[in-house]
């Protein structure tokens, strides 16, 4: 790395190099038989340089033509955006107290036990009922990450990820169910028990199919389901989009829009949490950041450049989604504060609502005006305080930000979802439920 920078230095006027080394083992199993083990080793570098005020990238791996990879991020930054930031002089940590990342055991994990694991998840499921399909996946990785920039300033660390994921098929005639649940820690504590608890809970609720009448009702988003509510206010907080104008939220920081129970941060400093790390992609410490606190827009979220185009200071939220891209605005763990109230008593307050687990098209849509619409994939309906079976052919549509002023409470127990997301249940009072057959 010192060298290769050495020999950028000589042709730009600064420039960073990031470098990615991985180790990746997957087990994975498909109905219900093990199909693979694969062992994945990469070690790939980023270059993004600055020549003439202007922003050029390349990437590589293997390192066979170093010259090479240097002028093509020479050769990029003719027509790259113009530099609005410096790298960083130094790289500081003012948190004095050791985040923990790493650990070794996960590294050590012996294949043979992970086949284990996958093979005792699958025995709880087809326990309850052998026609069911499961595939399951244990994956770990191990990763090495290096910084270096033309002013010397540098880091170097270590992290780990574990996770177990299963998902459970059911055909029966035109009744196709499908639900997963799965589990991440950068730490080898997982239990799979945990995860085969939750989809046996949720297949003992959806043994029978229940109708539900389209009208506004009651529902709540499951902390699978939340990011529903979250993706439009996650993509309104984004730097970029407030620095261009599209965002709902942008002109509104330091307004109160919900309400006091809604608390939002982002936060890569979480022992063990996947999203964590000492500094960002750009060198960057990372931080509690207060997204919302009260119901009150705090900060919107930057990487280097966009925080240099809106006058601001990086917030440590530069984030790399693949060594090929270049640090975009991105969120290290996304946390939303916990409430006061249990899943159980949530479903005892309702007379007749639904519960959203799963949607399809996640993400689809009009995302940055806040509005969604979605088929609901895996819910329940509620009647009565108690669940009385699983919902099909049901669609669930609104505007988040309006909706989240909606909420009657939020869960007392927050769960991670997809590695960087910790959620509770959110309880709205009310919102529209389209049926194919409304009566």
């Amino acid at each position: 790395m010192d060298k290769l920078m050495q020999k950028i230095k000589e042709k730009v006027d600064s420039a960073e190099l990031f470098r990615l080394k991985n180790k990746t083992i997957p087990v994975n199993f498909e109905a219900g038989n093990l199909k693979s083990i694969d062992v994945s080793d990469y070690e790939g570098h980023a270059l993004r340089v600055i020549k003439n005020k202007r922003i050029g990238f390349s990437t590589e791996s293997g390192g066979k033509d170093p010259d090479l990879f240097i002028e093509k991020a020479i050769a990029t930054s003719e027509f790259g955006m113009k530099a609005n930031f410096e790298f960083p002089l130094e790289i500081i940590r003012k948190n004095k107290n050791p985040l923990k990342i790493y650990d070794s055991k996960i590294k050590e994990k012996n294949i043979s036990e992970m086949i284990t694991s996958g093979k005792e998840m699958i025995k709880r499921i087809k326990d309850f009922n052998k026609d069911l399909h499961c595939d399951v996946t244990i994956l770990k990785h191990d990763n090495e990450i290096e910084y270096l920039n033309s002013w010397g300033a540098n880091y170097i660390y270590k992290k780990s990820f574990l996770s177990y994921s299963m998902m459970v098929q059911k055909i029966d005639k035109e009744d196709i169910l499908i639900m997963y649940s799965s589990i991440d820690s950068g730490k080898d504590n997982l239990e799979s028990k945990i995860l085969t608890d939750d989809l046996l809970k949720k297949l003992k609720w959806g043994e029978s199919i229940v109708e539900v009448r389209g009208k506004i009702m009651p529902v709540i988003f499951t902390p699978n389901a939340a990011l529903v509510l979250l993706l439009p206010i996650i993509s309104g907080l984004n730097g970029k989009n407030v620095l261009k104008k599209i965002s709902p939220l942008s002109g509104k920081k330091g307004q109160k829009i919900w309400d006091d129970l809604f608390s939002l941060y982002s936060d890569g400093t979480i022992n063990f949490a996947p999203g964590s790390a000492p500094f960002d992609d750009e060198g960057i410490e990372m931080q509690k950041l207060p997204l919302i606190e009260g119901g009150e827009i705090k900060n919107f979220y930057y990487d280097l450049q966009t925080a240099g185009m809106a006058g601001k200071n990086s917030t440590g939220n530069g984030i790399r989604h693949g060594i090929q891209n270049a640090p975009t605005p991105g969120i290290s763990n996304l946390v939303l504060k916990e409430g006061n109230m249990s899943f159980s008593d949530m479903i005892k307050d309702i007379k007749e609502g639904i519960i959203v687990d799963q949607v399809l098209g996640l993400g689809q849509g009009n995302i940055i005006s806040g509005a969604f619409s979605n088929n609901v994939q895996l819910g329940f309906k509620i009647e009565n305080g108690k669940i009385k079976g699983r919902i099909k052919n049901v669609m669930i549509a609104g505007n988040a930000i309006e909706e989240l002023n909606n909420v009657a409470a939020l869960g007392d127990k927050a769960k991670w979802v997809e590695g960087i997301y910790k959620l509770p249940h959110i309880y709205l009072k009310s919102l529209p439920v389209s049926t194919k057959k409304n009566e």
